[in-house]
């Protein structure tokens, strides 16, 4: 017989296993979105959603859109930081800014 596994553990693998995880890190973004781009972006942004790593942005004006653009893989980075990887795959793979 080998030792007992802690069904913290069982949970943690089987929720892994269908996804879950991964799913409530995504659901995630959206919490800490203001705090990663701070109040400047923030109060330009919107996350309307996340899904398959791929996190959509309401942006209110071009301007902002376009500065966006440019600073897209560091916030992917960031997000990425914050949220951990989950398997070795990191959470958010792309951003996607929408609006004028």
């Amino acid at each position: 017989m080998g030792k007992p596994t802690l069904i913290a553990e069982i949970l943690r693998a089987r929720l892994n296993a269908l996804g879950v995880t991964r799913r409530i890190q995504e659901a995630s973004v959206g919490t800490v979105w203001e705090e990663l781009v701070g109040p400047d972006i923030s109060s330009h942004t919107r996350v309307l959603r996340t899904e398959g790593g791929r996190v959509l942005v309401a942006v209110d004006s071009a301007p902002w859109r376009q500065e966006l653009l440019y600073q897209k893989q560091a916030i992917v980075d960031k997000l990425n930081q914050a949220l951990g990887e989950q398997g070795g795959k990191r959470i958010v793979t792309d951003i996607m800014f929408t609006g004028p």
